[in-house]
């Protein structure tokens, strides 16, 4: 189960991936189904291609800049000359309308009318349809049709029916026939930023508007072991938090961060107790950062540039939650005939893997691509 955090969040999961790759007699390969939101829908397609969290990390993480691997088109673009046309097409009539009101009313509302010159923008700025010509790719490099009934591994990919605010999985029931690269697509369109994906005459947005994980997605299909990535969590920032002051005074930036991450993570822990609490029979073992983890609340879940501290970290982030609960974690596996390796044999930086394929220098190249135009305000 590989939770929503946008591009951070991802790489992220991808660095624990690499880390449980090592650690379990059971490759990362081979489980039952997958389940992706957001971010992570982009990691468990990859994983329901064949793609190992071994090539994939070494995309991430790695210092190279290969250029015969760059995708076709960028992942997201920009349609300035739609948002020009579109934009052009409301403002006459919305600006007389805002003049006459104005007119009427005392300088007191002017507020609320300069705020109603945010319907002239569109419903996202960016169109992240290269992120569906690009999982397209990446099945056709495995000569895998873009279909979810020709794998062999069952996948599931949520997003959000934006007029019903009902959460939809794709390769379910009822939703097979959706390509693979648009469901992924759709559940990566974080509102706001980019457009709502149409699918079957219906708009859809980031699966984690919903939840920003869909365990009982898994439970249903029949998993009695659920294995969670989740890169989201709120910081703890107490008074003498690891921010050297109340996150209220770091900025505008610093308090959605922290509200969207509050949000996220009150959902999940719900979830996870309701689970817990109505199938007894099923093991869920989940793998975060620690709430003190600045690594992950320094960088927004939109920065790229990061991607290589961001992987390394996940790594020793998952590595050490499975050495702080070696016991517990040997046990639980145990039960599901998996066997975990001592963690303390394994070093804190992993070690390079000679694994390279075309598709692993194509994810790499499209990164490097993307942290070459897009930047974030963070640093």
């Amino acid at each position: 189960m590989c939770a929503g955090g946008g591009v951070t969040g991802a790489v992220y999961e991808i660095g624990c991936l690499r880390a449980i790759e090592d650690l379990l007699d059971r490759s990362m390969l081979d489980l039952d189904l997958y389940v992706g939101v957001s971010g992570g829908a982009f990691v468990a397609s990859l994983l329901a291609a064949g793609i190992s969290p071994y090539e994939m990390y070494n995309e991430v993480a790695g210092e190279t800049h290969d250029p015969l691997g760059v995708a076709d088109a960028p992942l997201f673009r920009v349609r300035l000359a739609e948002f020009l046309r579109t934009t052009s097409a409301r403002a006459p009539r919305l600006v007389s309308g805002l003049l006459a009101s104005a007119v009427r009313r005392d300088g007191q509302e002017l507020a609320d009318l300069a705020l109603s010159l945010l319907q002239l923008l569109p419903a996202g700025l960016v169109d992240n349809s290269g992120i569906r010509d690009y999982i397209r790719g990446v099945l056709r490099s495995r000569g895998q049709p873009d279909r979810f009934s020709a794998l062999d591994r069952r996948l599931y990919i949520v997003a959000v029916d934006l007029d019903s605010g009902e959460a939809v999985a794709f390769g379910d029931r009822g939703h097979r026939d959706v390509a693979i690269s648009k469901a992924v697509q759709a559940s990566t369109a974080l509102p706001g930023l980019y457009r709502p994906v149409r699918i079957g005459g219906r708009d859809f947005v980031d699966g984690g508007v919903k939840k920003t994980a869909h365990i009982n997605l898994a439970i249903q299909n029949g998993a009695d072991l659920v294995i969670v990535l989740n890169p989201i969590v709120p910081i703890m920032n107490g008074r003498k938090g690891p921010l050297d002051g109340p996150i209220s005074q770091k900025g505008i930036s610093y308090v959605l961060d922290q509200v969207f991450r509050i949000m996220l993570h009150g959902r999940m822990e719900y979830g996870l107790e309701r689970y817990r609490v109505e199938h007894p029979e099923v093991d869920i073992l989940v793998l975060q950062p620690k709430r003190d983890d600045m690594h992950m609340f320094r960088y927004n879940i939109m920065r790229y540039s990061a991607r290589r501290v961001v992987a390394e970290h996940g790594y020793r982030s998952a590595l050490s939650e499975f050495r702080r609960g070696r016991r517990a974690h040997s046990r639980l596996l145990a039960r599901h005939g998996i066997t975990l390796r001592d963690p303390s044999r394994l070093p804190d930086t992993p070690v390079a893997s000679p694994l390279r394929s075309e598709l692993a220098r194509s994810l790499g190249a499209c990164l490097d691509f993307l942290g070459s135009r897009l930047r974030s305000p963070y640093s």
